[in-house]
């Protein structure tokens, strides 16, 4: 199924103030793509341990499904009682246990065996904001091994994706791509995992243009390297979000430069030869006009009226 999907969606916004599921995820469908990016959070389907709340994922999981969009799902985020207490209050951290995080990897995948056809574990897991309090790949890679034999376990066919990478460069609490996957092959080992997942995002500037050493474009083709080295450049990079934010950040730019460097990134991505599927980040904005980047990533703004990266994306996968 996804190696005919060259570009998805993200639908990160699902879930924030005004959303509609229905109609976030039916925009999605209508506007040509074939799959779409769903977060499936540990921290808010049980909240307490034991206890589990599915509502709103099976609605999310539901609705895509009937308008025919191949899912990725993104196991992530601890819940308070399921990390170190002393790490309690660090955004994001890491479980405290990676057994008991493959228990919630198995029942996602029992429970959408037939829906979900891949599976991200975890998400940014390489920077200390996303695998708090401290990037460490030993631990991580103890998750991933664990999710992967309990996803395969409970939906055989169901392809496991790493953790995708953020952009980063190598520190006490990050580690860029290509040092992580590095890792990865050492500690998890490359039957752990079906493909292997980055985020490359390039703004303000053209990921086809890089200006730095450490840009995406150059990580990208070390992470490639760093499969080739270990008998693996035939397994798939897949890049789980791609976009930019039109607001007044450091990362932030106009509609026209939006969608200039959606075009120009998509195409540069899917002509590579060991791309999977390319997700734009985000279908909808998640707050229109807000100072936080994250909540302006969409090709259309919060009150679903279009930017011009909506129809600049629609033309390339039309």
């Amino acid at each position: 199924m996804w190696d005919s999907i060259r570009v998805a969606s993200n639908a990160a916004s699902i879930g924030m103030p005004g959303s509609d599921v229905e109609r976030d995820i039916d925009s999605v469908a209508e506007a040509g793509f074939a799959g779409i990016r769903l977060l499936v959070k540990w921290s808010d389907i049980e909240t307490a341990e034991g206890t589990f709340d599915w509502s709103r994922i099976d609605s999310e999981v539901r609705w895509a499904t009937e308008r025919n969009l191949a899912v990725l799902g993104v196991l992530t985020w601890a819940p308070t009682w399921a990390v170190p207490t002393e790490y309690a209050l660090v955004p994001h951290p890491a479980p405290a246990s990676a057994e008991r995080f493959a228990q919630f990897a198995s029942a996602a995948a029992a429970r959408f065996r037939d829906r979900v056809t891949a599976w991200e574990v975890w998400n940014e897991p390489n920077i200390a904001a996303s695998y708090g309090p401290s990037v460490n790949p030993v631990r991580y890679c103890e998750v991933l091994s664990n999710s992967a034999r309990a996803i395969r376990a409970a939906a055989p066919g169901a392809l496991v994706v790493t953790g995708p990478t953020s952009p980063a460069l190598d520190s006490a609490n990050d580690l860029s791509p290509a040092t992580f996957v590095e890792a990865l092959y050492r500690c998890a080992g490359a039957g752990a995992f079906d493909a292997v997942a980055m985020h490359p995002y390039s703004s303000p500037q053209l990921l086809s243009e890089p200006t730095e050493p450490y840009s995406s474009a150059n990580e990208i083709a070390a992470v490639h390297a760093v499969m080739a080295r270990h008998g693996d450049s035939d397994k798939r990079i897949w890049f789980t979000e791609f976009g930019a934010p039109t607001n007044e950040s450091d990362a932030g730019v106009d509609e026209r430069r939006q969608a200039e460097i959606l075009v120009d990134g998509i195409t540069a991505l899917t002509r590579m030869p060991f791309a999977g599927p390319v997700f734009v980040f985000d279908f909808r904005d998640s707050m229109t006009g807000s100072p936080v980047p994250d909540y302006n990533y969409g090709l259309v703004r919060s009150d679903y009226t279009p930017k011009l990266a909506l129809d600049a994306v629609r033309d390339l996968i039309g």
